[in-house]
């Protein structure tokens, strides 16, 4: 809810209604008349009344267009005039206190507001409570707004008892001199829908927003500042149930309403912008939300200064959608900036710190540096849960964030119950039908499918499909995902008659989205086949392959699939034990050169070697991991080297070589492609990367195992040897911000594994045929190939072996690609005199040996 200070929008306008016309007339007509009302407005004391309303009227115009230095200033000099009324005491330290709340001094700013509130209640305490006379003024006037005030201070620092309490004491003593039905009483009205927002009491905030929006009942009502406040927060009340195009739309309308007020560059348009980028963010809008966060931040650094906590809020709002694109460098470094300085104005003790602290979590999750952000992750959940209610939406996202953590780390159990507490949560406060339960039940889905648990998972994937159903309607490309899982599902466990109907309806839901010629289609062909063979309905399954080939021919990709033959591994008849099994993993996203950044790579590395470990029976300290920093060619070839794995591994063994990189395009001087490593020098990749076809040369040479599998998720985004501009936050230029998010888009290769030397004993399994794309997904954090690779390693168990992995690998692939990304992706496999039979990753050493 970082649009909270929308509040303070209504100030200005709410002073001139308490203000008498005719003083505000007389005192606008001495400001424009008299040269000299400046220079006498630095007088320590001036007796003219008119004068003094003058400065008061020019300290409030100075805030309402954002100027708090100067409106500070002029208020300041206004305290010490003489013989003023309490009324204007009261609107001289009411302007001040709030101009201080705006600029971050809360210390001060709560005094004021309090001892002002005293000296109204005490200087007129007996007019407190008697009915309204607008042709008289007087201090306690004053109080309901003073209070209302004071409210968004608490609520800036999330003290919501004090907010609350403080907030009803307004609306009662408004009501007292105005009535029930005065349009002015939506002030405070406004402020504690807007407390119940962030404290996530969601029902009480709808009820509010309800009652505020009845006492605009004419025409002129709706002319109003605090009309367009109240439709501000009924936008965010629609946001918050995932009603995202009504929210859209009434944010748009705010927008206009006070951009024909108080111009474009008035703080309080950052306040109305801010909750629109992250409605952007959100439905993957990025370039959208890039813009109108910078719009943010450049608004906020003039009117707030940078030293602001809301302009660290508008730095953390940056650093999603560098995440979101996989900018990682740049969104760690903005969320840093955005934490310290919401940390020096507010303290720890803050949800906006918790949010600081979930997105350096998700930032550090998506790098695959899961110990530190399960850490963050736990931080910001223990303190959103001491600060908001226990069931409060930002405490089940932050359950969500660290349920996902939980599972990339494969601690299933603390994942499944974390996402439980979380869905929970998001039903009873958000309602069942929020875009935001479906996601959480597909997490819970997928827990389950990774523990094999069919019976847990076939009624997550039904929930999950009616709710989509209901929202969605039944022709929704979303219904159709869920579907085509849920056939899956059903197909692992031999519920054939079950999964054709589904499988039918995808095909037709697809045709009419997509168009019958579309790589959908042909994937939903496939999979219906795929069925069919199941069952031996051959004569079903060979026209739907034959139309599918028709539809994929024409894809990109496609004509390399033409001329791959497929090499299975058909060793020597002797298969010897594996004695002992070693594994060096590698991946890189983040380079010394930002500017050929990847998204997930160290991610996948980070993901595989913790597979490898908890699934296929490889010991933690014989599989050796190298991301980022850690990955420069000196280290990479030690540790292929006399480093370590020269020295361990033996002729009997199984070692396992994982790369997830950049692979530089061939260079025709040289004739091969080089892997580029974190410290390669993309203008000197002869010198500075690693020789691709000469990788399983230098393993064979270095690694004296004989039974290496080499697999290799390397990727050409095609910024390696190109120049390309650093993305800034201050760069208005989204070039560069697109340039880096196509890296985490899609790899591609240009490089042909049929040429590598493959050595005696070596088996190589890229991502992907020579001039095709290697993508990331669009539904997890990985690429498509890792991920699968992981699933298809698992398909039979334990004693899945590398030819039945690869099999169910380039379906697995294969299908996702063509329907996500409408093109064609083939992992390709290639072997030499391979020893023994086809390998089993998981199978057990036979005499593992101690890896220190």
């Amino acid at each position: 809810m970082s649009s909270k200070r929308f509040q303070a929008a209504v100030f200005a306008l709410y002073f001139a209604l308490l203000f008498a016309p005719a003083e505000a007339a007389k005192a606008q007509t001495i400001a424009q008349t008299s040269p000299a009302s400046e220079a006498n407005a630095s007088a320590p004391a001036i007796d003219a009344p008119f004068q003094l309303d003058s400065m008061i009227v020019n300290a409030q115009n100075n805030y309402q267009h954002g100027r708090y230095k100067d409106a500070i200033e002029l208020f300041e000099k206004a305290q010490h005039f003489a013989d003023k009324s309490a009324y204007q005491s009261a609107q001289i330290s009411l302007g001040l206190a709030e101009s201080y709340r705006s600029l971050g001094r809360y210390k001060e700013a709560e005094a004021l507001f309090k001892s002002a509130i005293e000296e109204a209640e005490q200087s007129d305490k007996k007019h407190l409570n008697k009915k309204y006379k607008a042709s008289k003024k007087r201090a306690s006037d004053l109080i309901p707004t003073m209070m209302s005030n004071l409210s968004v201070l608490y609520l800036d620092q999330s003290r919501f008892p004090e907010c609350e309490a403080v907030l009803n004491s307004s609306i009662a003593i408004g009501t007292k001199k105005v009535g029930p039905n005065n349009f002015n009483l939506a002030l405070p009205l406004n402020g504690l829908t807007r407390l119940y927002l962030k404290w996530g009491k969601l029902s009480e905030a709808k009820a509010v927003n309800d009652r505020t929006m009845l006492l605009f009942n004419t025409p002129q009502s709706k002319q109003n500042w605090l009309y367009a406040y109240t439709a501000f927060n009924l936008a965010q009340i629609l946001n918050e149930k995932g009603r995202y195009k009504e929210a859209e739309a009434l944010y748009k309308a705010t927008l206009l309403g006070l951009q024909s007020l108080i111009g474009f560059e008035h703080e309080h348009i950052a306040i109305v912008l801010e909750p629109l980028g992250e409605l952007y963010r959100k439905q993957s809008r990025y370039a959208e939300a890039r813009k109108t966060f910078q719009q943010v931040r450049k608004i906020r650094e003039a009117a707030l200064t940078k030293e602001h906590p809301d302009y660290g809020k508008a730095l953390l709002d940056l650093a999603l959608v560098c995440r979101d694109e996989g900018r990682y460098a740049k969104a760690e470094e903005l969320c840093k900036s955005a934490t310290k300085i919401i940390e020096r104005s507010l303290g720890q003790n803050n949800v906006e710190i918790s949010k600081c602290w979930i997105t350096q979590a998700s930032i550090a999750r998506y790098q695959g540096r899961y110990s530190e952000a399960e850490e963050l992750a736990r931080r910001a959940l223990e303190l959103d849960e001491k600060l908001v209610t226990a069931d409060h939406p930002a405490v089940a996202h932050d359950m969500v964030e660290l349920g996902g953590i939980l599972a990339d780390e494969r601690k299933y159990d603390q994942a499944e119950a974390m996402l439980n507490k979380a869905l929970k949560i998001s039903k009873e406060k958000l309602g069942a039908d929020h875009p935001d339960i479906a996601l959480t039940v597909r997490s819970l889905a997928e827990i389950y499918l990774a523990q094999k648990d069919y019976a847990k998972a076939e009624p997550m994937f039904r929930s999950s499909l009616q709710l989509a159903e209901k929202t969605l309607g039944a022709d929704n490309s979303q219904v159709a995902n869920i579907l085509r899982d849920l056939s899956e599902l059903l197909t692992v466990q031999q519920k054939y008659d079950e999964a054709e109907p589904l499988l039918k309806r995808v095909l037709t839901t697809d045709e009419k989205l997509f168009g019958q010629k579309s790589p959908q289609v042909a994937r939903d062909l496939e999979a219906l086949a795929a069925l069919y063979t199941k069952q031996n309905k051959n004569d079903l399954a060979a026209p739907l392959l034959k139309q599918s080939k028709e539809i994929t021919a024409a894809l990109p990709g496609a004509a390399e699939v033409q001329n791959y033959a497929t090499s299975a591994l058909a060793g020597s008849s002797q298969d010897k034990k594996v004695a002992d099994k070693w594994a060096l993993v590698v991946g890189i996203s983040n380079f010394k050169d930002s500017t050929i950044n990847l998204k997930y790579a160290a991610k996948d590395a980070t993901d595989f070697k913790n597979f490898l470990v908890t699934q296929e029976n490889f010991a933690a300290d014989h599989v050796r991991l190298l991301t980022d920093s850690n990955a420069t060619k000196e280290q990479i070839t030690s540790q292929l080297g006399q480093g370590w794995l020269g020295k361990r591994a033996q002729p009997d063994d199984l070692v396992v070589v994982y790369v997830s990189s950049h692979g530089s395009p061939s260079l025709e001087e040289v004739g091969v492609n080089f892997l580029v490593a974190h410290d390669t020098d993309k203008y000197k990749l002869v010198s500075t990367g690693i020789p691709m076809q000469w990788l399983t040369k230098i393993i064979q040479e270095q690694v004296h195992s004989k039974r290496v599998v080499v697999i290799l998720d390397v990727c050409h985004s095609g910024s390696a040897g190109e120049e390309k501009k650093t993305a800034d936050v201050d760069d208005d230029d989204d070039s560069a911000a697109a340039d880096s998010a196509s890296k985490g888009l899609m790899r591609v290769t240009k490089m042909d594994a049929s040429k590598l030397n493959v050595g005696s004993g070596q088996v190589v399994l890229c991502s992907s045929l020579a001039d095709q794309v290697s993508w990331e997904s669009k539904n997890y954090p990985n690429s498509i190939f890792t991920r699968k690779l992981m699933e298809a390693l698992q398909c039979k168990g334990k004693d899945t072996s590398l030819n039945e992995a690869f099999d169910k690998l380039r379906t697995l692939v294969s299908a996702e690609v063509l329907s996500d990304r409408g093109a064609v992706q083939t992992p390709s496999l290639y072997n030499k005199s391979w020893t023994g039979g086809d390998p089993v990753l998981a199978v057990p050493p036979s005499a593992p040996r101690s890896g220190k």
